[in-house]
Order: structure tokens, then C-alpha cells, then sequence
């Protein structure tokens, strides 16, 4: 499993060589809440005596610089309970573009930070993705803290039903389970363009593994995303 570092440190190599010319640099945000925050099909509020509803309501946002030549950093938060915290902070940074074939990919590094927690769940990952037309693979790595040296194996479908309502099915593995990590995990829903910049979603994810516990249980997760 320790080649897998490697493997993406290639795959930026040869990102690198498929530059295309460069484009405008673009500053852009986004602004949202959903009726719960699950990642990786993980019910994120720890929230004593709550664990078991489906609505525990998240504020979340960030921002994204495009530097226009391929290069980006970005910054992304959710309120929720995360142990003594009740705020997630990502930070991160990647490189994006496209092969002469018209496959994408997307090569980069991401800090979870949790404010007040002791430093105890803050964690890092390096992550890598391909994409060709509605299905896209990627593969992240811990590399310290919490999600140390694990390693998760997705695939997303996104098919365009419509102008404004797209299907989106996805599926991941992890080499290892713990109570925060589900072994396989799963999303499947629907997300609907009422304007331009204005989404909503309704999508249902879980966790399949006992050790989850009753955070990894399936449920319906509504959301509403404004960009600009």
C-alpha cells in the first residue's frame, strides 16, 4: 500500500506534461447547508443522544482560487460536533487538467483541521483522481493524524438527466476500518440546478460496516449550495 504515494507523485509528473495553455485566473465561493454533514458516508456530529436523527442541520462554505494555469488552493468549513470541536476547517491546494484523450485528473493535498480538539483529529491526505465522461476514480492516502495511512478507493457516476437534474452514485473502499472509517461506503441521489449558481441535492449515504455504528447508517441527506 506504501507505493500508492508514489503512484500519485507520477501521475502529477505526467499532469505537468499535459498542461494545457494557460487560462484566466478566477476567485470564486460557495455557501450551503445540509440537513446532516456525512463524509464518506459517516454521520459528522458526535453529539450525545443525537447520534440516531437525521437532521442535525450544517452550515458550510469556503472559497477557491484558480490560478489559471492548472494550479489551485481552496479553502472549505462545516459546522457540526467533532469531539470537543464544532468546527471542520479544510485547507488545499492541487494541480487539475486534461489529457490530449480528454481524460481529466486532479492531483493535490488536503489539511482537516478541528479548532479546540487538541490537535487530537486534525489529519492530512494527498489525493488523486481521473475522469472520463460521467464516471470518475480517485484514490486518497493519509499521511498524518487521525487518517494516517489509510487509503480509500472511490468511483463517482454524475449522469445528466436533464438540463438542470443530474443521477450521482458513488462507492468507496478503504484498506482498513476504524470507528471513524467505514470499509465501504455509498451515495446515490439527485441533485437539481434551480438557477445558474443555485443547487439543491437529495442524496442517500452510508456506511457499510458494524464498527461504524449507528453514524455509518443510511439516510436521506438534503442539501442547498449557492456559488458565486
Amino acid at each position: 500500500m506504501r507505493t500508492f504515494p508514489f503512484a500519485l507523485s507520477a501521475l502529477a509528473v505526467a499532469a505537468a506534461l499535459a498542461l494545457p495553455a494557460a487560462a484566466q485566473a478566477q476567485l470564486s465561493f460557495n455557501i450551503g447547508a445540509v440537513s446532516l454533514y456525512k463524509y464518506n458516508g459517516i454521520d459528522q456530529d458526535s453529539r450525545q443522544g443525537e447520534r440516531a436523527r437525521d437532521f442535525r442541520p450544517a452550515l458550510q462554505g469556503g472559497v477557491d482560487y484558480d490560478f489559471g494555469n492548472g494550479f489551485y488552493i481552496g479553502n472549505w468549513n462545516s459546522t457540526g460536533r467533532f469531539g470537543e470541536a464544532n468546527l471542520e476547517i479544510n485547507l488545499y491546494g492541487g494541480y487539475s487538467g486534461e489529457f490530449a484523450n480528454g481524460m481529466g485528473f486532479d492531483v493535490g493535498y488536503i489539511a482537516y483541521i478541528y479548532p479546540n480538539s487538541g490537535a487530537s483529529l486534525n489529519g492530512s491526505e494527498v489525493y488523486g483522481s481521473l475522469s472520463m465522461g460521467i464516471l470518475t476514480t480517485k484514490l486518497s492516502w493519509g499521511t498524518s493524524g487521525s487518517i494516517d495511512e489509510h487509503a480509500r478507493l472511490s468511483f463517482l457516476i454524475e449522469q445528466p438527466l436533464t438540463e438542470r437534474l443530474t443521477l450521482e452514485a458513488g462507492v468507496g473502499f478503504r484498506n482498513r476500518e476504524n470507528l471513524n472509517s467505514g470499509a465501504t461506503d455509498y451515495r446515490l441521489g439527485l441533485t437539481y440546478a434551480l438557477t445558474e449558481s443555485l443547487s439543491t441535492s437529495a442524496i442517500w449515504s452510508g456506511a457499510d460496516t458494524d464498527r461504524a455504528g449507528p453514524a455509518g447508517k443510511g439516510r436521506l441527506v438534503l442539501g442547498l449550495t449557492q456559488s458565486f
